[in-house]
């Protein structure tokens, strides 16, 4: 048989099927009627035409029912751990606000002692006239004195003095310090 022909015979098969089960669908509340109004009653509390908040299945809505409780429990349950969470994270706040605060207070006084240590550089350029003064009463003395002082103090020290002294004062501590010692200070000093 060819092909053509066995299309043919599908198609007369078929091509009625699908109108004959839109009219049986269409048809159906007319036909049986008994059975349409039992489905109608058992499916009318759960769907409303138009209606989309009450969609459920009706094998669900058995299973929800009983699980009902049970999800009320869990309800309960998970906005307790809430409320514990909450009043944790509400302790963690507090704590963290009190250091907040104490490390303000903190920097409040560093500031205040920054701007007393600030205010006080007069009192150092005093303590820097005073130590030029004590400067030229060190180095007023005679080498052979001087020396065994200048031995005892440390090379930083040493530097001060020599920056702070005059051309004289300079050369006269030079002189009156070991050649190594010397060098190691001019050295440091360029």
């Amino acid at each position: 048989m060819p092909i053509k022909r066995i299309l043919k015979i599908a198609g007369y098969i078929f091509v009625p099927l699908l109108p004959m089960t839109v009219a049986i669908y269409f048809l159906f509340p007319y036909l049986n009627e008994e059975k349409h109004k039992e489905v109608a009653e058992k499916h009318n509390d759960d769907f409303v035409i138009g209606d989309t908040t009450n969609v459920e299945l009706s094998s669900l809505s058995a299973a929800t029912e009983e699980d009902a409780n049970g999800n009320v429990e869990d309800i309960g349950e998970d906005f307790s751990e809430l409320k514990e969470k909450t009043s944790e994270f509400q302790q963690h706040i507090d704590s963290l606000q009190r250091e907040v605060d104490s490390l303000s207070t903190v920097n409040d006084s560093l500031e205040q002692q920054l701007t007393l240590a600030g205010s006080g550089t007069g009192n150092t350029e005093v303590s820097e006239e005073e130590f030029s003064e004590n400067i030229k009463s060190l180095l007023d003395l005679d080498i052979e004195r001087l020396t065994p002082i200048l031995s005892k103090m440390s090379d930083e020290q040493l530097v001060r003095i020599f920056k702070a002294g005059s051309g004289l004062q300079r050369k006269k501590l030079l002189r009156s310090l070991e050649s190594d010692r010397a060098a190691k200070l001019m050295t440091e000093v360029l």
